[in-house]
């Protein structure tokens, strides 16, 4: 069914876009708009412009812009119902009863994309309901248990149980999927007699949700004692799963990492699940991988700190370590680090001390990552002998160098000159030293090496003709302004050069016909084809005087009826002109500078009358 027009307005007129977005974008207020990095490629300068007074967002870099139903429809991958609905549920509107139980989602297309996340949604079910409600899943549940997680938790997070028994094909194919995408799912393994077999057998399984909240893949735990059997089996990458870009419960974390001001980086999904159920929420884990740059990407556009709390025995801190190493050129995150006691992680710690003891560790007791790094040097080197202390002084000396703030490299200069009882003068001048060294090697690349998505190409900005800049400007003046409308009817045989523009001209006035007022965003709704709403965005980001004069008005609209057809004309003209050289046309090469000298002449003669 189509959603009423009523109920499209209600929710666009009672959400403010700024809280929309800012619910996936971390966004900062510059004068009257609101910047990020923007969601869909990837960039380190911010770009992303939500301008409030619109109800508009637009990106700089890729040109994507449009109103508040158009992000959530290109940000979540969904048809412009479910965006409708999708907004209310964010904005917190009630919506009629009978339009939540309607067959809106039929409209959506039937992608592969929405019948893989529809797999995946009823596995899920699936094996959380064996989990809870079944004897094949008692032991799991146990297992579970002992481990500390209650049933609220596990069913926050759907845990599940896949059994050894072959139930998923039959259970999904009667679902409706077909054996072609079954396969697509990466659920299964393909047997050389052509019988799909579970993936998932005898595990504990995790669901692994993207950004958005839909269930992508699975990561499931052994109960099997057998040393040969792996521990953990995750899925394979799929059209939905790329492990590079998923952080763990990221989807939860999101709003309890803006509203705690950083995200807790853990490593395993146990340490995620039992510092949620201890009351820190905005806990993550990347995918059993070292952290990579899509990961650090979407951490950067949704807070400014970072901490990391590893596990607390030996490779727990190298672990630190390399993560360290690979976020030093991230200047967007502030890096922080956790120390738990050696030989525990977060879950054993939380197990042994309760849940607010860890809850104060991560939020009082963080220290800085170069704080951080004099610890754990130390624990490299033997500083009883003077050669190791030397090798120490240096590796620190190398760690400072790398802060950008004098007082931060002033404060740990102090710290280092009184471990070791050394003049701090000599410590700032192998410093510099240090510092000149790494500019000279420095090379010449953006702070984090990020891929361009690719879909997504850096335009120049587009240079338009006096005669376009003319019906520009008319046309932004006509949609906000009543006067100008009603001027431009007076006009006998007025027309816009360009067909876009034409085209959004008679639209226009169809909408006024049914709104007394111009609203950007609705208008952008109304319009339809993203070719004229990308019109619109750049008109309504350009910086226009609020107010025209008429005087300007007749302007634009006698360079648009008397010069702009010959000036279109003798543009033509010249791009055949160079086709009818490259065939060596002579004959029409001939007619065609007869007619270009002709209109240059007739150009002339309306400039001179019309002054």
């Amino acid at each position: 069914m189509r959603i009423p027009e009523e109920v499209i307005e209600q929710v666009r007129s009672n959400v403010e876009i700024v809280d929309i977005i800012g619910q996936y974008v971390q966004l900062r207020k510059s004068g009257k708009n609101y910047f990020g990095l923007c969601p869909f490629h990837e960039e380190k300068t911010p770009s992303f412009s939500v301008a409030p007074e619109k109800q508009i967002f637009h990106c700089f870099s890729c040109h994507r812009g449009g109103n508040v139903f158009k992000f959530i429809m290109e940000i979540e991958k969904i048809s412009f119902p479910e965006a409708v609905f999708k907004v209310a549920e964010l904005g917190g509107i009630s919506l009629p009863p009978q339009l939540l139980n309607s067959s809106f989602e039929e409209e959506a297309v039937d992608s592969e994309t929405n019948q893989l996340r529809r797999a995946y949604s009823e596995a899920a079910q699936l094996f959380h309901h064996i989990l809870l409600n079944t004897q094949l899943g008692e032991s799991a549940l146990a297992y579970l248990q002992d481990r500390g997680l209650t049933t609220e938790t596990i069913e926050k997070f759907q845990l599940g149980f896949a059994p050894q028994r072959e139930i998923l094909v039959a259970f999904l194919s009667e679902k409706g999927f077909s054996q072609q995408l079954l396969i697509k799912t990466g659920l299964f393994a393909d047997k050389e007699n052509g019988v799909l077999r579970q993936r998932f057998r005898g595990r504990v399984l995790f669901p692994i949700r993207d950004a958005q909240g839909y269930v992508v893949a699975f990561s499931g735990r052994t109960l099997s004692q057998d040393p040969k059997v792996p521990k953990y089996l995750n899925s394979p990458e799929t059209k939905l799963f790329n492990k590079r870009r998923i952080l763990f419960n990221f989807d939860l974390a999101k709003s309890a990492i803006r509203q705690n001001g950083f995200a807790l980086l853990l490593e395993g999904f146990m340490d995620v699940l039992s510092a949620y159920q201890a009351g820190v929420q905005n806990g993550i884990a990347s995918m059993g991988t070292s952290l990579t740059n899509e990961q650090v990407y979407l951490l950067e556009r949704t807070t400014e700190h970072l901490c990391l709390c590893y596990d607390g025995d030996k490779p727990g801190q190298n672990a630190i370590a390399r993560a360290l190493k690979l976020l030093q050129p991230v200047t967007r995150l502030k890096l922080n680090v956790v120390l738990l006691p050696e030989k525990q992680d977060p879950d054993e710690y939380i197990q042994k001390n309760g849940g607010q003891a860890f809850k104060n560790l991560v939020t009082k007791k963080q220290q800085t990552k170069m704080s951080f790094w004099m610890t754990y040097l130390a624990t490299r080197h033997n500083l009883e002998n003077e050669n190791e202390q030397l090798a120490y002084i240096s590796e620190v000396l190398e760690k400072i160098a790398q802060l950008t703030e004098p007082i931060e490299r002033d404060l740990y200069l102090n710290q280092l000159a009184k471990r070791f009882s050394l003049e701090k003068s000599s410590l700032t001048k192998q410093l510099h030293l240090l510092i000149r060294q790494q500019k000279q090697f420095k090379q010449p690349i953006s702070s984090l090496q990020l891929q361009q998505s690719p879909d997504v190409s850096l335009h120049a900005e587009r240079k338009y003709s006096q005669i376009e800049k003319a019906e520009r400007l008319l046309l932004y003046r006509l949609l906000h302004s009543y006067e100008v409308r009603s001027h431009l009817k007076g006009v006998t045989g007025f027309s816009f050069i360009h067909d876009q523009y034409q085209t959004i001209y008679l639209l226009a006035e169809g909408y006024f016909q049914a709104y007394d007022e111009y609203e950007t965003a609705r208008f952008l709704d109304f319009l339809q084809a993203d070719d004229l709403r990308q019109i619109i965005i750049s008109l309504e980001i350009e910086n226009y005087a609020q107010d025209g004069s008429m005087e300007e008005i007749q302007d634009c609209v006698r360079l648009i009826m008397q010069v702009s057809p010959i000036e279109e004309k003798l543009l033509q003209i010249k791009q055949q002109l160079i086709a009818a050289r490259k065939t060596n046309d002579q004959q029409l090469i001939t007619k065609l500078t007869i007619e270009f000298v002709d209109l240059l002449k007739q150009k002339q003669l309306k400039k001179s009358t019309s002054l």
